[in-house]
């Protein structure tokens, strides 16, 4: 019986160890993860988030790396909103706007070339509710939330997101993103204009040899100027 007491009593011992043990291994990893994790923070926050690429190589694991994850996933998506801010009425795709092809498509109304104009604005309305929403709370938890992880570690990813340091880089990029979109707006406004006016002025221009003419050197003159706002 003694014997048996005894190994009961070993056993107990070595898993109280062993517990001890994985306590200070969990406690240690995960002291480790957080240093990691700021390290690879620090990059982020000294780094041009609108013009460097951010690296999306995940350099912690377990929850530590679904909080790095959701942070450079929410960045990368702040700077291709920027990206397509800047693409949306960049030279090329003004030119495929107002091209011969979309005017002569239907020259009575106008269809064509009025439905791509509105197409781009649709598109501005978009990423401009994207750009309202860069520093809104609800917004920035929704990235972490969809990872799964448990509540302290959406607070660890929210402290990191609501820091200063986080909160200027991302209020710098805002305002360069609404700065692309006033220009963006302005490009718009100045393709609604050749849209308005090449209605208004139906009788004095035409599709020849795949070439928009003017019979009116003042009407031309006038295109001109409302094309060149655009450009």
């Amino acid at each position: 019986m003694g014997t048996k007491r005894l190994i009961a009593a070993i056993i107990i011992v070595i898993l109280l160890i062993l517990g001890l043990v994985g306590g200070y291994y969990y406690i240690e990893v995960g002291s480790q993860q957080a240093r990691f994790l700021q390290e690879e923070m620090k990059k982020v926050i000294e780094a041009d988030l609108l013009t460097e690429d951010i690296d999306m190589q995940i350099k912690t694991f377990g929850n530590y790396g679904k909080v790095e994850t959701a942070i450079k996933e929410y960045l990368n998506d702040v700077k291709k909103t920027y990206t397509d801010m800047q693409n949306i009425c960049n030279s090329e795709q003004i030119k495929q706007i107002v091209s011969v092809a979309n005017i002569e498509a239907d020259e009575e109304e106008l269809t064509v070339l009025s439905q791509k104009v509105e197409e781009k604005k649709q598109e501005l309305d978009t990423l401009t509710n994207k750009t309202q929403n860069i520093r809104v709370d609800d917004n920035m938890l929704k990235t972490i939330e969809e990872k799964g992880v448990k509540e302290n570690y959406i607070d660890v990813y929210q402290n990191i997101m609501t820091h200063e340091d986080m909160q200027t880089k991302l209020e710098m990029a805002e305002t360069k993103i609404k700065k692309e979109q006033t220009e963006a707006e302005e490009r718009i406004e100045a393709l609604e204009k050749i849209v308005d006016f090449l209605k208004t002025n139906k009788k004095y221009w035409e599709i020849n040899e795949g070439r928009l003419q003017f019979t009116n050197a003042n009407k031309l003159s006038e295109y001109l100027e409302v094309l060149n706002e655009v450009e």
